[in-house]
C-alpha cells in the first residue's frame, strides 16, 4: 500500500518540463543512493521507494531484520517536495563538503541558480562556500600550497601580491621598520 506525501484532493500542479522541476529532479538524482528508486507514475506524481534487496546489500542486514523495516512507497506532487523532505539536509552537508566548482560541473550552474532562487538556505550556504578563503594564510586566497603549515609564498608569481616578501611576517616587519624610521625623521 502506498503512502501519500500529499492530500488526495491536492491537484498535482506541476508542469513536467519546467526549469524548476528539472533542477530539483537533477538534485534528487544527485543525492539518491543505490537502493532508492524515483519515478513518475501515470497520474503525474513522483514516486519514491526503497528497494529492499539493494538496501540489504548496501547495509548488510539479515533477512529477519529486513522484514521489520518499512519499505512503503511515498508519492510526492513534485520533485521539489521530494527534495525538501528527503534530500535537502544531505545536500546542505554536501554543499559544505564539495568544492563549488565541482558541484557546478556535476549539476550545472543553471540547476544551482534555479534552486537558489527558491531556497534561501541553500543560497546562503552556497554563497558562503563560494567566498574565497585564504586557507594557508599566505595572502593568496584561491590556492592551497603544498605545505600549508607555513605561510610562505611558494610561487614566484604570487610574490607581487605580498609585496615581494617571502612571508607575511617579513612584510609586517618591514612595514614596522619603515614606520619607525618615518617617526624618527619627523622628530
Amino acid at each position: 500500500m502506498s503512502e501519500k506525501a500529499f492530500d488526495k484532493t491536492e491537484h498535482v500542479e506541476r508542469i513536467r518540463n519546467t526549469e524548476n522541476e528539472m533542477a530539483y529532479k537533477k538534485l534528487c538524482d544527485f543525492e539518491k543512493n543505490y537502493c532508492e528508486n524515483i519515478h513518475e507514475n501515470s497520474t503525474g506524481a513522483i514516486v519514491y521507494e526503497v528497494d529492499s534487496k539493494r538496501f540489504a546489500e548496501l547495509e548488510n542486514i539479515s533477512k529477519d531484520k529486513l522484514k521489520e523495516l518499512d519499505f512503503s512507497t511515498v508519492e510526492y506532487p513534485s520533485y521539489e517536495r521530494l527534495f525538501n523532505s528527503k534530500y535537502k539536509d544531505k545536500f546542505l552537508k554536501n554543499v559544505a563538503a564539495i568544492r563549488p566548482k565541482e558541484l557546478e560541473i556535476k549539476l550545472g550552474r543553471d540547476t544551482l541558480d534555479q534552486v537558489m532562487k527558491k531556497d534561501q538556505e541553500i543560497k546562503l550556504r552556497y554563497a558562503e562556500r563560494r567566498k574565497e578563503v585564504d586557507l594557508d594564510n599566505d595572502g593568496v586566497p584561491d590556492r592551497i600550497d603544498i605545505d600549508d603549515t607555513k605561510n610562505r609564498v611558494q610561487t614566484v608569481a604570487d610574490l607581487n601580491i605580498v609585496k615581494n616578501a617571502t612571508s607575511k611576517d617579513t612584510t609586517r616587519d618591514h612595514e614596522k621598520v619603515r614606520e619607525r624610521k618615518k617617526n624618527d625623521m619627523e622628530l
